[in-house]
């Protein structure tokens, strides 16, 4: 089979992850890989190794006439059979190359994404998404809004993201006092920045006896106002922003708890992968943060998005009981290993195609 991944944006989030986790497992069944992509990013260099062939196609809307032609030519000339999409601009791009230009191929769509779409988007999308031969939504929450969002709901099926679970995995022991907190992040307004900031001030001036520290780990647009932050309110000593970092697995390593703090949220990568490295979590009660961090897991709280309080106090709770934190780490990695073991997860999206 010959499978085009088909990408807006090839950046370095979690749906290029995705894209790239997917190419490979593919890969590794004798397919042959193919990609194409809007704007460069650290994707082509990273999907480099899996492909037979990579194109650069100019998609400047959903509704860009001369990228669907093209992206009909370039599936004809490599005898693609199916397309995998990820964003709604490259997904009606390839209806409009069946539709229009006579590309026969399959498409599978994932949604990553809890974006409620104006009445316009959905009139649009109930008369293109069921070109869609399947549509893979990420978390429950964005399952519901797929179908809010007038998307064919015989056609929409729940496949939650994954990440690889490292049989005989074991934490170093630790032997500092210090409950260290780490959010991998970007900084930007809704990954609940200030929101993180504003709490870990909260606790230090209400609970001076605490002993903590927070690592929020990334880069963004408001990188620079949150140093500024830390700075004006003396917080140096407690929270530590070392920008992007290239050894998130060994940071991990290194925590005692993670922080999700954003006000949106799909299937976060970020929050499964310090699972996997058997970490509680605290994350906002927002998208599909609940899919992860519940009842049937038990390896962490959910707070409010914005409730300074209530995040300061889960991080007390934390901090005033390592043994219960510890459990809800183990919770955590057992998790991962029953729910969301990448390999499992793969080889479900895979069967669709």
């Amino acid at each position: 089979m010959n499978i085009l991944y088909l990408i807006n944006h090839a950046g370095k989030g979690g749906s290029e992850k995705y894209v790239r986790n997917m190419a490979k497992y593919a890969s590794a069944q004798g397919d042959s890989i193919f990609f194409a992509y809007n704007e460069d990013g650290p994707l082509v260099a990273q999907m480099s190794e899996l492909v037979k062939g990579a194109s650069q196609i100019e998609m400047d809307s959903p509704f860009d006439i001369k990228a669907a032609k093209k992206l009909s030519a370039y599936c004809k000339s490599n005898k693609i059979d199916l397309i995998h999409t990820q964003f709604a601009r490259e997904n009606y791009i390839a209806i409009l190359s069946k539709t229009l230009f006579g590309n026969r191929v399959k498409i599978v769509h994932t949604c990553h994404i809890n974006t409620p779409n104006n009445r316009l988007q959905r009139v649009l999308n109930k008369l293109f998404m069921n070109k869609n031969d399947r549509i893979i939504a990420v978390c429950s929450s964005v399952k519901d809004l797929l179908i809010k969002n007038k998307y064919p709901p015989d056609k929409i099926q729940l496949v939650h993201n994954g990440v690889p679970y490292r049989a005989g995995f074991e934490r170093p022991r630790k032997d500092d006092a210090t409950t260290k907190f780490i959010s991998l992040m970007r900084f930007s307004e809704e990954k609940g920045v200030q929101f993180l900031l504003e709490s870990a001030k909260w606790l230090a001036r209400t609970h001076e006896s605490a002993s903590f520290a927070l690592t929020m780990a990334g880069d963004g647009p408001l990188y620079d106002e949150a140093r500024e932050y830390v700075r004006a309110n003396g917080l140096e000593d407690i929270v530590f922003l070392p920008g992007h970092i290239s050894n998130a697995p060994e940071a991990l390593l290194e925590a005692d708890c993670f922080i999700n703090a954003s006000s949106s949220e799909a299937l976060s990568f970020a929050i499964l992968e310090a699972m996997e490295s058997e970490l509680s979590i605290i994350a906002t009660d927002v998208g599909g943060n609940p899919d992860i961090v519940n009842q049937k897991t038990r390896c962490g709280v959910l707070v409010p998005y914005g409730d300074v309080l209530e995040m300061a106090e889960a991080m007390q709770y934390m901090i005033e009981n390592s043994q219960q934190r510890e459990t809800m780490a183990k919770n955590a990695r057992e998790a991962v290993k029953n729910m969301f073991d990448i390999d499992k997860l793969m080889k479900t999206t895979y069967n669709m195609y």
